[in-house]
């Protein structure tokens, strides 16, 4: 008897455990996907009439139709693979004739981007029904004009009479678009992680578990949550981006930054055509661990610049506006990030706000970042820790993170 009640003591401790893990997850923004269509139509604020199970299969018919690209080779599904979690693949995109993206952009997933609030890397669209014209009119993509999609669509009878059932009209680029939208917006996946949200504390193991709590308390939550784990909102990227200030300690940075300054003072008072003087003087000022961290920063990457041929010079006489004279924009490019930037896009703007990426799904979505640049998920978490949170992660808390967005991973729901 004094058994059973022992064990039944330890049950009980582990459900406080998982609750409690539970109340955290929801009170940092996490939420479980829907598991049926009412529930659905709910959560998207929106009723059957608009998103009719009519719509929904005129937008799939649409979605994998190759007539919509100019050399009817490419659909929306070519980019948006159902096996490679709603991505491609790739670390860009190929579209008409090969051609690659001009910013080298990774293709995000269509899977859960019901739940997005900003669409594209630059957050340039907040719906599905026009992010869903960009990739059909650019001309590196699909290719096609709003005209001539509609004349390819209005040839085919069965289309015909579709959208007149659905929307009592006749072929529209607008239709189109509303239709394609419509069935994106029911490519919704469900894991386990949601099944645990909803009580059931069995489905997540120990390292799953561990992993969440993780998630949340190393800050990746911040940014990744609401049911998608992103999608929500732009965010700059990255915070840390040089290298010096996500390794040193605050102190070393702030002891740091006063020696720049002073270097920076004193070196246009030295000939530029002397650099044994500059490197001598450079040297008195700063310590090897100093002329180090400023190595490990982003200056090994600007060696073409005439005036950084001395390592130490260059360290102290390119990183700021004072100097940026100096920099061509196609180098700023590359040094903002702690991979290297192929394409050299800068977010919205060049203010390096880029989308939350949604990361459910996420195992599967590789490569990953903005340009495909990283290819292991294990490395975009060790990046995401340096860079966004100022968290070394250790080789173990990065597996149980990958542990638990296994758990997230999830199929297709039927609704």
């Amino acid at each position: 008897m004094r058994c059973f009640i022992f064990v039944l003591l330890i049950i009980n401790l582990f459900a406080s455990d998982d609750l409690d893990l539970v109340k955290l997850a929801y009170s940092n923004g996490l939420k479980p996907v829907p598991n049926s269509f009412e529930n659905l139509l709910t959560v998207l604020n929106t009723n059957s009439q608009y998103l009719s199970r009519d719509k929904i299969a005129l937008g799939k018919k649409l979605f994998f139709d190759k007539e919509l690209s100019l050399n009817k080779d490419i659909s929306c599904a070519s980019c948006h693979g159902f096996n490679k979690g709603g991505a491609d693949g790739k670390p860009t995109a190929i579209g008409h004739k090969n051609m690659t993206n001009p910013f080298h952009l990774n293709t995000p997933t269509i899977f859960n981007t019901a739940f997005s609030r900003v669409l594209f890397w630059d957050g340039r669209s907040d719906t599905l029904q026009d992010q869903a014209k960009g990739p059909i009119q650019a001309p590196f993509e699909m290719a096609m004009t709003p005209e001539l999609v509609e004349k390819r669509i209005k040839d085919k009878k069965e289309y015909q009479e579709m959208f007149q059932k659905v929307y009592s009209a006749n072929v529209s680029f607008e239709n189109i678009v509303n239709a394609i939208s419509a069935y994106e917006k029911t490519l919704v996946t469900r894991g386990r992680f949601d099944d645990f949200l909803l009580g059931e504390f069995n489905v997540m193991n120990k390292d799953e578990k561990e992993g969440l709590k993780l998630f949340i308390t190393k800050g990746c939550v911040g940014c990744h949550n609401g049911m998608g784990l992103g999608g929500e909102v732009l965010r700059k990227f990255p915070l840390s981006y040089h290298r010096i200030w996500s390794k040193a300690k605050p102190f070393e940075v702030v002891e740091l930054q006063k020696k720049y300054e002073y270097c920076l003072n004193r070196l246009d008072e030295l000939s530029i055509h002397d650099n044994n003087s500059r490197l001598i003087y450079l040297k008195l000022i700063l310590s090897e661990n100093d002329i180090k961290l400023l190595k490990e920063g982003f200056f090994h990457q600007l060696k073409e610049v005439e005036t950084l041929k001395v390592i130490a010079t260059s360290a102290c006489t390119t990183c700021h506006e004072r100097n940026s004279n100096l920099i061509k924009q196609d180098l700023i490019a590359k040094i903002v990030f702690p991979f290297d930037n192929i394409g050299g896009f800068l977010g919205g703007d060049s203010s390096k706000y880029f989308m939350v990426p949604l990361l459910r799904n996420v195992v599967q979505t590789n490569p990953y970042f903005h340009n495909g640049s990283i290819e292991k998920l294990e490395d975009a978490i060790k990046i995401m820790g340096t860079h966004q949170s100022r968290t070394d992660l250790s080789h173990s808390e990065i597996n149980k993170i990958i542990s638990f967005l296994k758990a997230v991973d999830g199929q297709i729901i039927d609704y």
